[in-house]
């Protein structure tokens, strides 16, 4: 599934490697460099109490798939998920040392 575009989705639910529901899609992006162009799913994750920051994570559309009923499956476990929105974040605001 290299191209993603938001009519796709019947569903904006996302299931991990093992049919967990992860979360919910909140946009599909494309980014535009200089001689390619990467498309991602931007995520949140799913937490039992919804309090507090959400977890968002962007993911490459190549690491998923479409399912039948129009929802889509990654495949990585919600536990990897949530350590790459962590590396995410770091990277977005790196820490004063």
């Amino acid at each position: 599934m290299s191209k993603v575009t938001p009519d796709m989705l019947k569903s904006r639910i996302v299931f991990d490697a093992n049919g967990i529901k992860a979360g919910t899609i909140l946009k599909v992006i494309r980014e535009k460099y200089e001689k390619i162009s990467a498309d991602f799913i931007e995520i949140e994750i799913e937490k039992r109490i919804k309090f507090g920051a959400r977890e968002i994570v962007k993911v490459r559309t190549r690491d998923a798939e479409l399912q039948p009923d129009g929802s889509i499956k990654v495949k990585y476990k919600k536990e990897e998920l949530k350590i790459m929105a962590k590396e995410q974040e770091l990277q977005r605001h790196p820490p004063h040392v």
